[in-house]
């Protein structure tokens, strides 16, 4: 009994995606009769990289939301623009959070999570968040491929590969910088641990004991380590299944740089581009 459960457990964790749910937190931040609460994010700085803080997430936001995460110290959000829904559909909840987000004064990135049983090739699906994105005003530098839960995947690594080929060449043809978001487990599974992959396409690794504030690593990069042809990371995701501002969200951690440098390279990537809100470029470039 004791064997299925773990085995249990460690099929759900193999199976984590940027989903959470709700909690609540305490330190107040509110808009007349509305109040949100959330706890300040944790400050992490040693002798050699400062680390910003970050959530990803997939629900609809207000801008009350994302000025509370602001106003805690969030840097940057990571909002998923592609679902996996039928054959792979443009989350339209992306464009208000991304506006909002902007209002908000926070840096964005954008994920996508293809639909690897779809009708529709790699490239098709990339199509459907660039042009939902560009088509609403909003410019993008970088896209992060979602490669996690090996059971949505198909049993062919030849075929999945096939399919993250496809997103990444057609990215690269719009001069997009292109993030793979995944851990040791999921790409062995899902790839074959792949190892020929450009040298140029950052990693966004996870890595979580369980859901929720307990289930939280260390906000560092401590516990990387390399694997397929991934030799480093830009990101980690340390807590899932949590709430920020009232918003369900995973957190994040990301280096910025020596610290005495952060707050400029923070700066370099501002927010527009002849008016148009600019997504991507805040991480790993």
């Amino acid at each position: 009994m004791l064997q299925f459960l773990a085995f249990s457990i460690l099929l759900v964790l193999a199976s984590a995606r940027p989903q959470a749910e709700l909690i609540s937190y305490s330190h107040a931040y509110g808009n007349g009769s509305q109040t949100i609460k959330v706890e300040p994010a944790t400050v992490v700085v040693n002798n050699d990289v400062s680390f910003g803080q970050a959530v990803d997430f997939s629900a609809a936001t207000s801008l009350t939301m994302l000025t509370c995460l602001k106003k805690a110290n969030y840097k940057t959000v990571f909002v998923r623009a592609l679902s996996p829904s039928g054959n792979g559909v443009f989350d339209i909840n992306s464009v208000t959070t991304i506006r909002n987000a902007y209002s908000a004064g926070l840096g964005i990135e954008v994920y996508m999570t293809p639909q690897p049983i779809s009708s529709l090739q790699g490239y098709q699906q990339f199509d459907l968040l660039y042009n939902g994105l560009v088509n609403n005003g909003i410019t993008v530098r970088a896209v992060w491929i979602q490669v996690t839960s090996p059971s949505n995947w198909r049993n062919s690594t030849v075929t999945n590969i096939s399919l993250i080929n496809s997103i990444i060449a057609r990215a690269q043809l719009r001069g997009l910088t292109v993030g793979i978001y995944s851990n040791q487990y999921d790409w062995s599974q899902i790839t074959g641990n792949w190892v020929t992959l450009s040298s140029d396409i950052l990693l966004w690794y996870w890595n979580v004991y369980g859901p929720g504030v307990s289930g939280e690593t260390k906000p560092n990069f401590t516990d990387f380590r390399a694997f397929g042809p991934f030799k480093k990371s830009s990101v980690k995701q340390y807590g899932q299944a949590e709430s920020v501002c009232q918003i369900v969200v995973n957190r994040d951690v990301y280096a910025v740089g020596i610290p005495a440098k952060a707050s400029s390279s923070q700066e370099a990537s501002k927010f527009s581009k002849n008016g148009e809100i600019v997504v991507g470029g805040f991480v790993g470039i």
